[in-house]
Formats: C-alpha cells, sequence, structure tokens
C-alpha cells in the first residue's frame, strides 16, 4: 500500500486548498510550526484514533507525508522489541503485587507468561483489509469467520508509521503461524496470546469491547482467574 493508502487506514483526512475564511487558516502547523495559510492543504489527525477522540490537530500535508516516509524507512525493529517493552512493564508491577491477590500481576505479565513472538506476512488471498483503527473486530471477524483457517490473537505489536513504541493490537495468525493482520500494513514485532474460537465467540456474547485481555466491562476475568487461562488460550 502506498503512503497516501496508509495514511488514509490510519485516519488522516486529506483537506483540498483552503480557502482565505477557513478556520484553519492562520493557526501553526503543529509538525512546522509555520502557519497554515489560504490555498495550503492539510490534515486533520485525531488526537487519540484508538479510543475515537474527537478532537484533532491540523498539520500541513506535506508535512504529514514528510513525517510518515521518515518512519517508514528507519529499517526494521528488532524482533525482540516488544517483549522487552512488556519484561519492562511487568516486572516492577509484579514485584509489588502479592501473589495471592491475583495469578497475573497485569496485562502485560499475562501476555509474558501465555504469549510468543509472531512474523508479520502479507495477507493471504481472499482476506482484504477491515476497518481503520479496529483492531479487534477486524481480528475477532476473521477468526469467526474461517476459525479452522485463523486464529485470534491478541498482544502488542509496533506499527511502524505511528511510534517506536509496542501499542494494544489484535491479528490472527494462519495454520503457519504466521501473523495476519486486517488493520496495519506496516505492524512489525508483534507478540502475543492466541486464543480458541470458543472462548472468542463466549466473550462476543457478553461485552461489546472485543479485548479479551484487557476486558474492563467484565472485570477483567483472565487477569482474575474467574476465567481458566487453559480454557481460553489455544495451544
Amino acid at each position: 500500500m502506498n503512503l497516501q493508502g496508509s495514511l488514509k487506514r490510519l485516519g488522516f483526512q486529506k483537506s483540498g486548498r483552503l480557502p482565505a475564511d477557513h478556520f484553519d487558516v492562520g493557526q501553526p502547523c503543529i509538525l512546522c510550526k509555520r502557519p497554515i495559510l489560504a490555498g495550503d492543504t492539510v490534515g486533520d489527525v485525531p488526537v487519540n484514533p484508538e479510543e475515537g477522540d474527537s478532537r484533532t490537530n491540523t498539520a500541513h500535508w506535506r508535512c504529514i507525508e514528510r513525517a510518515f516516509d521518515s518512519l517508514r524507512q528507519r529499517g526494521d525493529v528488532a524482533p525482540e522489541a516488544t517483549r522487552r517493552f512488556l519484561e519492562s512493564w511487568a516486572k516492577p508491577v509484579k514485584n509489588d503485587t502479592a501473589a495471592d491477590e491475583c495469578p497475573y500481576a497485569s496485562e502485560a505479565d499475562f501476555i509474558l507468561r501465555h504469549g510468543r513472538a509472531f512474523e508479520w506476512r502479507a495477507l493471504p488471498r481472499g482476506v482484504g483489509m477491515g476497518s481503520p483503527r479496529l483492531c479487534f473486530d477486524n481480528a475477532t471477524r476473521l477468526a469467526l469467520r474461517a476459525p479452522r483457517r485463523y486464529t485470534y490473537t491478541e498482544g502488542y505489536a509496533i506499527n511502524r508509521l505511528v511510534a517506536g513504541n509496542p501499542v494494544a493490537h489484535a491479528w490472527c495468525i494462519d495454520q503457519e503461524g504466521f501473523v495476519v493482520d486486517r488493520t496495519w500494513d506496516n505492524g512489525a514485532a508483534y507478540f502475543g496470546v492466541p486464543f480458541r474460537v470458543e472462548y472468542v465467540r463466549l466473550i462476543r456474547t457478553f461485552t461489546k469491547d472485543y479485548g479479551l485481555i484487557n476486558n474492563e466491562e467484565m472485570d477483567y476475568p483472565l487477569l482474575t482467574g474467574a476465567h481458566a487461562a487453559a480454557d481460553a488460550i489455544k495451544g
């Protein structure tokens, strides 16, 4: 996918040339800090796209393209980057948590105990990209539609067009264990937990939130031990 297509999937909206009376004219570009002028083409950047925040910041479209093209050309991400990130997050929390309170000290602790690294591969024939920024939904739908071929997997990964740090993400894996990601086309360093389709289907009947591990709506049943990991995880 080209840069324009990738930016669109990440939620960046490109304007036409701004008229002189547009409310963005005169405002500073959030990237280059120069004022936005009449006739410029700009992009509205969601402040928190993963949570659907409606606020936006505005930048010259050429600045957005340059910034993201630079990120895309930085080179490969170390495969162990996500594991290191999870370890740095899990260890301090685990040391401060009483062992008898919960079987897992944190979401990171759960993922490290039951997860593993996965390698990205291009989407197979017949599988298209899903809706932008709806990774849990996209992965769930594919896993439920073709459970013999694809397994819902949840954890953390790095999107090279967004940031260098891993973020919560969901994808599927195929029968060979390769990533099938209907949300990102620039993902790397995937580390997550594959789940049984029966558990995915069960949770979907109780909650509209497709996240399984950090399931706040059901009071974190996997992290508290209310749901046994052995019944949920696919070996």
